[in-house]
């Protein structure tokens, strides 16, 4: 059975196509955009990437990326100019920092928008928009300062401009795509490294393969394309070598291989780490999958269907045989997922309801359950986990509000004479109102949660102490955005165990056994011993952050007990007596 079109006037069809886009990149832009400054910094790796940013503008050193003032050379520089444009323009701030990865997030849904567009249909293209901008995990990853985001902006143009290239007719693409293509390699490899070169060419290299279509090679300019990539890419290797030498044999023998085959850099999981990761991340798309992969499943000779499938499970498969996984490494698998259950639900909605009926309603009992126990939490708090209680008493009734939504949804879904009597354009805003409303609360439940995983609060209790001949000290601990919330123009001095080398200056240095770096401010990175002995001898006056367990630890290392100025959860701040 099809579903009814209603309306169906030419000149009322011709008004709507013109409105539609543009009410979905609004519906868009309201999602990546709201409250996108809301939440403090994440700890570690906002904090951290947020950090190293602000001081290329400190240093003015726009080569070496530094965290605390040192120079830290696990990741290329290209993400860090990112944000430290943003902060040119806008100020520093939490919105600067997350608005590259935004933005990046914005340019994918775009690009799926107008590839699917060309390639399947214009409803194809809305229902693969709506699937990927909704995703929990590309939408929680679209206002995170992560390199992965940009990085799957980047492999995502230049495996378009691929597409578009290797069918293009006659025996060479015009330079446009092939422009795009390898300038896009080049940004993907300056924003995370080879990982940025890599995936998309095992991609290719399948789809040629499965599809014997190595003709294509011939139709991107291949030569001329490789010297445009190493023209962008090169310069900032070659400048980074010269100021840190030693550093590219660093970065190809560890960061890429030691990093991907051994298990010294602390990202270990299982091989099936990903076969969970997924189905999260899609949700509450996930239970729509078995649908889609039964629709493409039966289209699985199809040029356009077989390139979606290599483009997203070659990156599952790749970082499954890493040593080192972390959730967000396959994001750029999430544009050909939400493709691939774009273009399904689009073509099943019109062919047979029933298999996507089912699909809907279930996604919305997973949901409306979620916002159940949230309110539910609000009124008996002993059923949160108790890092989290109290925090969400000021959105209690948007909880009640959500969940209220989210049944009569299900109610919608399941009741097949209310399915049927309606077209596939008002499916399409029953759903989308339905995820924005998800997608809000989750924002706001992020703003909540976002200080339990944060040094903003601590740091703002600091602040008060601290003049211009104050030394801040980090005893035994490291919050990595806390000189950040200080907005320090020197650097912290750490004060740890000599074998927690690697913690504070990164891989770089601890791996290639590096002589320590030296600040322009002097050694900031000591020993228990070290600390005791400039404690003694010197008048400046310490700030110093201290988690409560270590507390003892400190006075027995000072021979006294210093003054508490403040506390907040597990840290406390105390100064020289």
């Amino acid at each position: 059975m099809t579903i009814p079109h209603k309306g169906s006037d030419p000149a009322q069809q011709s008004r709507a196509d013109w409105w539609f886009p543009w009410a979905l990149l609004c519906f868009v832009l309201l999602i990546l955009f709201y409250r996108l400054g809301g939440p403090v910094l994440f700890e570690p790796d906002e904090g951290r990437n947020a950090e190293k940013a602000r001081e290329i503008l400190v240093l003015n050193d726009w080569i070496t990326p530094h965290e605390n003032f040192h120079a830290v050379l696990d990741k290329p520089i290209f993400f860090y100019w990112l944000i430290a444009l943003s902060y040119k323009l806008f100020g520093v701030s939490e919105w600067a920092a997350r608005l590259p990865s935004a933005l990046a997030a914005f340019g994918s849904i775009v690009m799926v928008y107008v590839f699917v567009r060309h390639w399947w249909g214009e409803w194809e293209a809305r229902w693969s928009v709506l699937a990927l901008v909704t995703s929990a995990g590309y939408f929680v990853f679209s206002r995170l300062v992560i390199f992965d985001m940009t990085l799957t902006a980047f492999i995502m143009l230049a495996l378009c401009a691929f597409y578009h290239a290797a069918h293009a007719p006659g025996s060479t693409a015009n330079w446009t795509p092939c422009a795009i293509l390898y300038g896009a390699l080049g940004a993907a490899t300056l924003t995370k490294g080879l990982v940025g070169l890599v995936v998309p060419g095992l991609i290719v290299f399948f789809y040629l393969l499965l599809s014997n279509s190595w003709r294509s090679l011939g139709k991107i300019r291949l030569i001329p394309g490789v010297v445009l990539f190493l023209l962008i890419v090169m310069p900032w290797y070659i400048l980074a070598e010269r100021h840190n030498p030693g550093y590219l044999g660093y970065y190809f023998l560890e960061e890429h291989f030691g990093r991907f085959s051994t298990q010294k850099f602390d990202r270990s999981s299982p091989w099936y780490f990903y076969l969970w990761v997924v189905p999260l991340g899609l949700l509450p798309w996930t239970l729509l999958l078995p649908a889609a992969v039964k629709y493409h499943w039966r289209r699985r000779h199809d040029d356009r269907t077989l390139w979606l499938i290599l483009w997203a499970i070659i990156p599952i498969l790749f970082f499954s045989m890493s040593k080192s996984k972390l959730p967000h490494y396959i994001l750029p698998s999430f544009p050909p997922l939400a493709i691939l259950l774009g273009t399904a639900v689009s073509r099943l909605l019109s062919d047979s309801q029933d298999r996507l009926r089912y699909g809907f309603g279930a996604s919305w009992v997973v949901i409306s359950s979620s916002f159940i126990y949230s309110a539910a939490g609000v009124i008996a708090p002993e059923i949160f986990p108790r890092i989290i209680r109290g925090r969400y008493d000021s959105i209690a009734i948007l909880f009640l509000s959500s969940a209220f939504v989210s049944m009569a949804l299900v109610y919608f879904a399941c009741k097949r004479d209310l399915w049927t009597a309606v077209n596939r354009r008002n499916v399409y805003f029953s759903q989308g109102f339905g995820l924005l409303i998800f997608l809000l609360t989750l924002s706001e439940m992020m703003i909540l949660i976002a200080p339990v995983r944060s040094s903003q609060e601590i740091a703002v209790k600091a602040l008060p102490y601290i003049t211009p001949t104050t030394q801040i000290v980090s005893y035994d601990t490291y919050a990595e955005a806390l000189p950040f919330y200080l907005k320090t123009d020197k650097p912290l001095w750490v004060v740890t165990h000599s074998q927690k080398k690697r913690t504070f200056l990164g891989n770089f240095y601890a791996l290639t056994k590096q002589p320590e770096p030296i600040t322009r401010w002097g050694k900031s990175l000591l020993t228990f011993d070290e600390f005791a002995d400039r404690w003694k001898r010197s008048n400046m006056p310490f700030v110093i952050l201290v988690k409560k367990k270590n507390l003892r630890s400190l006075e027995r290392l000072v021979g006294g007990v210093p003054k508490r100025l403040a506390a907040h959860g597990e840290y406390l701040i105390v100064a020289r007596p």
